[in-house]
């Protein structure tokens, strides 16, 4: 017998109804806490929906208050989380890591120079197209964020990335 319809035929009255609502009101910031602590979005929905499962499984399910239940929902999917960081780790080391690419001296050679071409390109550009390279691709600041320290609108932040993109891929010359 599946865990839904042994809900259902055992649930006291009102129960589905909040355990709806615990699902639609906790479920996001759930699965959020489970993506900053490293899972991929499809490994956070299973943590979350095992925790959702682990609390329907407790007798005192019906009788948790709604803030309590929020922490020992965070408990339980933090206990899912850690479950399943163990069980990844007891993976053969062939279906772990994917086959690593080895790069040839010459590709080594070719990828420096290329990038001894765009530095070059960089620092031709006036400065405040390299300011916001520099900030919004090398540091990953978001565009928002690249505007207030130049003193400049968002808009222009995209503008000036936009054209500086262009400059480079444009951009032949060497130092």
């Amino acid at each position: 017998m599946s865990l839904s319809v042994a809900l259902d035929t055992h649930a006291a009255p009102g129960f589905l109804n909040r355990v709806a609502g615990l699902v639609h009101t906790h479920r996001s910031r759930l699965l959020a806490y489970a993506r900053k602590r490293g899972l991929n979005a499809e490994d956070a929905l299973d943590v979350v929906q095992e925790g959702f499962l682990t609390f329907l499984r407790l007798p005192q399910a019906l009788t948790v208050a709604e803030p309590d239940a929020l922490k020992l929902l965070t408990v339980l999917v933090r206990h899912q989380l850690q479950n399943r960081r163990r069980q990844n780790a007891r993976t053969w080391p062939s279906e772990a890591a994917p086959a690593m690419h080895h790069e040839t001296s010459e590709e080594l050679v070719a990828r420096a120079e290329e990038l001894a071409r765009v530095n070059g390109c960089i620092l031709r550009m006036n400065a405040l197209q390299g300011d916001v390279i520099r900030l919004s691709l090398l540091d990953e600041r978001p565009y928002d964020e690249v505007a207030a320290v130049l003193g400049i609108s968002e808009g222009y932040v995209r503008v000036l990335l936009h054209r500086a993109r262009e400059h480079v891929r444009n951009c032949e010359d060497r130092l």
